[in-house]
C-alpha cells in the first residue's frame, strides 16, 4: 500500500504499547524480530507464498507425461454416473440390483447405529443433498420452514438425543462444514419474544415492492406465536410455537476485507457484500435439512436478507462480537468488521453462549475513522454514546428502537447515500479492525482489549500505517492480489487439527 512505509521503529511502537522489558522478551520469543515496519512487510510472512517445497514446472508439462497429439475433446454425457452408461455396460437388472444393495446398506447402518451412518451422520449429508434441486434451478432457494427431508420417525428410528452442550458442539461442526465461520447460541425467552422478534418480516418491501406504504401482506408477512406443536407459514403470516422451548443460533459468514476497502461506489465491494447472501442461500436449507433429519424443527429466513430477529442484536447477545460506532455494523475479534450475520430459530436444545468483552466497543468511543470516512456524515463523531435518539429531519426517528446507549446513525442518509453512490461500505472498509492475521495485529488487539489507555494512539497509528480505504488506481490492484478462497481467511481462530 502506498503510504505504509513508516519511520516508526518496532522498539518505539511496542514501547508505546507497553510491551517493553519482560513483556517484550516474551513477545519476541514467539514472533520474528523486525527492526521496523518495513521489515514486517519485507518478511516472507507478509506475502502469500506457496510452501517452499512447491516448485514450478513449465507450462503444459505436468509430472504425468502426456501426448497432446493423441488427445481429443471429451463428451460430458459419457461418464460413469449416468444411468444409461451404466446400463450400457452392466445391463438394467444388474444396475437395479446394485442400487438396491446400496439403499439397504444405508438403511441398515441407520437402524444399527453404525458409526458413519448414524442419524446425525446422515443428517449432515441430507443438508448437502438438499441443495441439489436448487443448484439445478428446480426449487426456490430458502423458506421459513425449510426443504422437505425424511425425519427419523419416517425412517423408523428415534430422533437424535443429546445434551444441550453436545447439540451445540454438533451444530457448530455442521454449520462450519456448510460454510459458516462462527456460531453463537441463545435461549428464546419471553423477553426475547416481546422485545426482539420483529412484528413484520422485511419481505420484498426493501428489495422489490415499489407501491404505497404499507406494503400488502403478500409482500411482508407477520410473525406470530401460537399454541401449536410445530410452526407453520401461510400467505400472510409465519408462526412459531408459543409453548415449545425454542433456541436461537447466530452465525458469521465472512466477506472479503480487501474488496470492502474498495468502498464506496465499487462493484468489488458490492460483490463482496452480496456474497454473504448467496452463502446464506446455501447454508440455510442445508442446516434446516440437517436439523429436520435429527427430528427437530428449524425456522428460517424468507429471503437471504430477512430474519425474525435483528442479527446484530443476536450476535452481540450470543457472544460473536460487539457493537460498533455505526449502529448498522458489528465487530468480531477474529474477522473484524467485514462479517455477514444470520440468525435462525430451532427447537433443538442448545447451550447458550454469553456476550463478550474484547475492548472493541470501548475502542469505538475513541476512534472516529468510520464517521470520518462516511461520504454523508451519517455516523456521529461524539466520543460518548447516548440513550437519546436524535430527531431525524425535525421528526421523531422511528428507524431505530430505543433502549440502547449507543451512537445513533442516520440510517436514512446512510441508505439513500448507498443508492446515490451505487454502493457503499466505507465505514466497514476503513474500520481499524479490518486487518489481517499478523503478529503486530495480534499485539494491537490484545492491547486495546486489556489496556484502553492506548486506544487513541492505536487509532492514529492505524491511519498512519495506511490501513483503510483504497483510492484511485489502487482499487484495481485487487485483481492482481493473491487472495484466499472466498476472499477471507477461513482458518482464522482455528486451533488444533491440521491448521
Amino acid at each position: 500500500m502506498p503510504n505504509f512505509h513508516s519511520i516508526v521503529s518496532r522498539r518505539d511502537f511496542v514501547k508505546a504499547l507497553g510491551l517493553t522489558g519482560a513483556g517484550l522478551g516474551t513477545a519476541a520469543a514467539a514472533t520474528p524480530v523486525f527492526q521496523d515496519l518495513d521489515d514486517v512487510t519485507a518478511s516472507p510472512s507478509a506475502e502469500w507464498k506457496r510452501p517452499w517445497w512447491v516448485k514450478n514446472r513449465e507450462i503444459d508439462d505436468p509430472t504425468t507425461e502426456i501426448d497432446w497429439d493423441m488427445m481429443y475433446r471429451s463428451d460430458g454425457r459419457m461418464v460413469g454416473q449416468v444411468r444409461s452408461v451404466q446400463i450400457k455396460y452392466l445391463g438394467e437388472e444388474e444396475v437395479n440390483r446394485r442400487n438396491a444393495v446400496g439403499a439397504k446398506f444405508t438403511a441398515d447402518g441407520l437402524k444399527n447405529d453404525t458409526p458413519g451412518l448414524k442419524v446425525r451422520d446422515q443428517a449432515l449429508a441430507a443438508g448437502v443433498m438438499s441443495m441439489l434441486p436448487m443448484a439445478m434451478g428446480m426449487i426456490p432457494s430458502i423458506s421459513f420452514m425449510g426443504p422437505a427431508t425424511a425425519t427419523p420417525e419416517a425412517r423408523g428410528v428415534a430422533k437424535y438425543q443429546g445434551t444441550p452442550a453436545e447439540n451445540s458442539r454438533m451444530l457448530r461442526s455442521a454449520l462450519i462444514f456448510y460454510g459458516a465461520a462462527q456460531v453463537g447460541y441463545g435461549e428464546v425467552t419471553q423477553r426475547y419474544k416481546d422485545k426482539l422478534f420483529r412484528t413484520f418480516d422485511k419481505g420484498n418491501a426493501a428489495t422489490a415492492y415499489q407501491g404505497a406504504w404499507p406494503p400488502p401482506l403478500t409482500q411482508c408477512k407477520q410473525y406470530f406465536f401460537e399454541d401449536v406443536p410445530v410452526g407453520y407459514d401461510t400467505a400472510e403470516k409465519m408462526v412459531f410455537p408459543a409453548n415449545v422451548p425454542l433456541y436461537e443460533f447466530t452465525f458469521i459468514v465472512p466477506m472479503s476485507k480487501e474488496m470492502f476497502r474498495c468502498s464506496p461506489s465499487s462493484a468489488l465491494q458490492n460483490a463482496a457484500n452480496l456474497s454473504r447472501y448467496t452463502a446464506m442461500a446455501q447454508i440455510q436449507p442445508k442446516i434446516q435439512a440437517f436439523i429436520k433429519s435429527l427430528g427437530y424443527q428449524c425456522y428460517g429466513y424468507t429471503l437471504p436478507m430477512n430474519g425474525a430477529v435483528p442479527t446484530i442484536a443476536s450476535a452481540v447477545l450470543t457472544g460473536l462480537g460487539e457493537g460498533a460506532r455505526n449502529i448498522g455494523a458489528f465487530n468480531n475479534p477474529e474477522f473484524g468488521s467485514i462479517t455477514g450475520l444470520f440468525h435462525l430459530i430451532t427447537d433443538l436444545p442448545l447451550e447458550p453462549t454469553p456476550p463478550i468483552d474484547a475492548g472493541m466497543w470501548r475502542f469505538c468511543h475513541t476512534c472516529t475513522k468510520c464517521a470520518d470516512a462516511c461520504p454523508w456524515s451519517a455516523i456521529p463523531t461524539d466520543h460518548e454514546p447516548s440513550w437519546d435518539i436524535p430527531k431525524l429531519y425535525g421528526q421523531e426517528d422511528t428507524t431505530h428502537v430505543p433502549g440502547k446507549k449507543q451512537f445513533w446513525t442516520n440510517s436514512v442518509d446512510c441508505w439513500l447515500g448507498r443508492v446515490q453512490l451505487g454502493t457503499c461500505g466505507a465505514c466497514m472498509g476503513t474500520c481499524t479492525f479490518n486487518t489481517g492475521k499478523n503478529a503486530i495485529h495480534d499485539y494491537v488487539k490484545a492491547t486495546l482489549s486489556t489496556t484502553p489507555v492506548f486506544n487513541s494512539f492505536l487509532w492514529q497509528a492505524d491511519k498512519a500505517f495506511g490501513y483503510g480505504l483504497r483510492a484511485g488506481e489502487d482499487l484495481e490492484n485487487w485483481w492482481d492480489m493473491p487472495q484466499p478462497i472466498g476472499g477471507f481467511d477461513s482458518t482464522c481462530g482455528i486451533q488444533g487439527g491440521s491448521y
